[in-house]
Formats: C-alpha cells, sequence, structure tokens
C-alpha cells in the first residue's frame, strides 16, 4: 500500500473505517464453501440467521430476524455477542435458530439472496433501520396455531410469515 493510500486511511475516523468495511463485504458476496467458512464474523453470523431463517420473505423479513438476534445480544439472558446468540445452543436439536442445528449445511446456495442478506445485516448493524419487532426476542412460524413455548410471552407483531414476541 503506497504512502498517500495509507494516509489517506489514517485520516478517516474508526466509524468511517468500519462503514467502508462493511460496504466493501456487502459488495463482494462471497458464495458456496467460502461463504459457509467465512461465517464466523458478526456480519455473516447475522446475515446467516436473516438468510435462512427469513430468506423467503425478502428485506422486511430478513431485518426483523436479524433485529430479534440484535435485541436478544443486548439482554441479559442471551450471550452477548451476535455469533454467540446464533449459535446458541450448540448444533443439536434445542438450539436457538433451527438452520444451525438441522444437520443440513449452512452453506447460502442463491448468490442473489445471500447478497441481500449481507446488505440487510449490515443496514442493521449500522443501524441504518428501525426495529420493526417493538423489541421482539422470540418469533415463531405464523402457520402454527398456538406459540411453540409454554412462558406467555408479549405478541408484538406479525412481519410476513413470522410472528414476533417480547
Amino acid at each position: 500500500m503506497g504512502t498517500a493510500t495509507s494516509a489517506s486511511f489514517r485520516s478517516l475516523g474508526s466509524a468511517a473505517l468500519l462503514t467502508l468495511a462493511i460496504v466493501l463485504a456487502v459488495q463482494a458476496p462471497r458464495t458456496g464453501v467460502e461463504a459457509a467458512q467465512s461465517g464466523d464474523g458478526p456480519l455473516d453470523c447475522l446475515a446467516l440467521a436473516a438468510f435462512w431463517e427469513a430468506g423467503g420473505e425478502g428485506r422486511d423479513g430478513m431485518a426483523a430476524v436479524a433485529w430479534v438476534v440484535l435485541n436478544r445480544r443486548a439482554h441479559a439472558d442471551f450471550p452477548s455477542t451476535i455469533c454467540g446468540v446464533v449459535h446458541q445452543g450448540g448444533e443439536e436439536p434445542g438450539c436457538q435458530f433451527r438452520f444451525w442445528c438441522d444437520g443440513k449445511s449452512d452453506e447460502p446456495r442463491d448468490a442473489d439472496l445471500w447478497a441481500l442478506a449481507r446488505e440487510v445485516a449490515a443496514q442493521v448493524l449500522e443501524g441504518l433501520t428501525d426495529d420493526p419487532t417493538g423489541g421482539a426476542l422470540f418469533f415463531h412460524a405464523a402457520a402454527l396455531e398456538t406459540a411453540p413455548w409454554r412462558v406467555p410471552r408479549e405478541r408484538t407483531v406479525q412481519i410476513g410469515r413470522h410472528v414476533y414476541y417480547r
């Protein structure tokens, strides 16, 4: 890297560098094995959750799932990192997000949808979207007649094919 380029990066603040890193990551979506292997960072963990839990619901559904992850990260009853929230419960049934423990590959197969999931995750991480779930910590498929848990929870909203609760 040349001296002029190094000086240019030094003059940027940390927020600007973070924004640049996220933009570059979103503009260069990975597919296949490369994407699955790189899923250790917060952006990839959040994008994988949005992709697998609500990929068929477009931007709004993916943003809602991403916000549930962020809401959990901020709550004392859940892990304090994005990947910790997504991976909570390990890779056995009883985990928090079905895609993580269903025994199937988590490798995104649709490059366009994966790019959208990464874009949505980046926007949520940057605080560029409001929480459409009203602070939800849980969600389930709207097709279920009853919620899949025993503890009563406050329903906040239905977005796409999911119902959200706190």
